[in-house]
């Protein structure tokens, strides 16, 4: 098969496909100012990321390095460190069965072929309605940058914002809901020789998004519907009547 797109472990995720078009949105319009010591303002963009944290094999394998072959000189990769930052997790997800709609939709969609190409196919779809809830947590190294964290969060998001992710040749909408409250971690206690402390910034957020089942079955090819009404129109324009009672069928 020619290979015009890259088959990966990865692909056709719906959860992750939302959250990584999710944090994207977030990494491009979350900001904060910040003023220097030689007055001038800088503009902070936040980076968030999505946790990864899991059990000790799953942290081997992505994140450690082992130097010589030597269990004693390891060292975990990437500067993973960074502050402010942001941290996304998924909590839960649950099916929104009053918003359930007739199934019996027909939509059009992009497929690849056998030989590589991408087509037009269409099929009946069921949009399966979900509800993620996700709980992000900022991190910052003082209760200022908090304050502005917090403002920004609202100045740019309060009370929903819109983004899609193309899932299966299917662009899916996503709508997300910010909350009204907000919660602020401070540290008021500490020791020495003891892990860093940051203040944290931490919301909630729900994602209303619509998760589309195929019936395969009923699957049709759209191509030839295209491709027979361009070559009409190029037959028709390429002849002209050369008697009044001509007509072309």
């Amino acid at each position: 098969m020619s290979g015009f797109l890259e088959k990966f472990n990865t692909d056709d995720v719906f959860l992750r496909g939302v959250l990584i078009s999710f944090i994207r949105s977030l990494n491009e319009k979350l900001t904060y100012l910040q003023v220097n010591d030689q007055q001038q303002v800088l503009e902070v963009y936040v980076p968030f990321f999505f946790s990864l944290g899991g059990g000790e094999s799953f942290l081997q394998d992505f994140y450690i390095e082992y130097k010589n072959c030597l269990t004693d000189e390891i060292h975990a990769e990437g500067n993973y460190d960074v502050i402010p930052r942001g941290i996304v997790n998924f909590t839960s997800s649950e099916i929104n069965i009053a918003a359930l709609t007739n199934k019996y939709t027909r939509m059009t969609y992009t497929k690849e072929d056998s030989k590589g190409e991408m087509k037009a196919h269409s099929s009946y779809v069921n949009s399966i309605p979900l509800e993620i809830n996700l709980s992000i947590s900022i991190k910052t190294d003082t209760l200022l940058d908090a304050f502005k964290m917090y403002q920004s969060v609202i100045q740019t998001f309060y009370k929903t914002y819109t983004f899609s992710f193309d899932h299966e040749g299917i662009r899916v909408p996503c709508q997300v809901g910010f909350p009204d409250s907000y919660e602020m971690v401070k540290i008021s206690e500490f020791t020495y020789g003891s892990t860093p402390q940051f203040v944290e910034f931490n919301f909630s957020v729900n994602i209303e998004t619509y998760l589309p089942d195929k019936d395969l079955t009923t699957e049709r090819f759209r191509g030839n519907l295209m491709q027979a009404g361009i070559k009409f129109n190029q037959v028709l324009s390429q002849h002209t009547l050369k008697r009044p009672n001509d007509i072309i069928l």
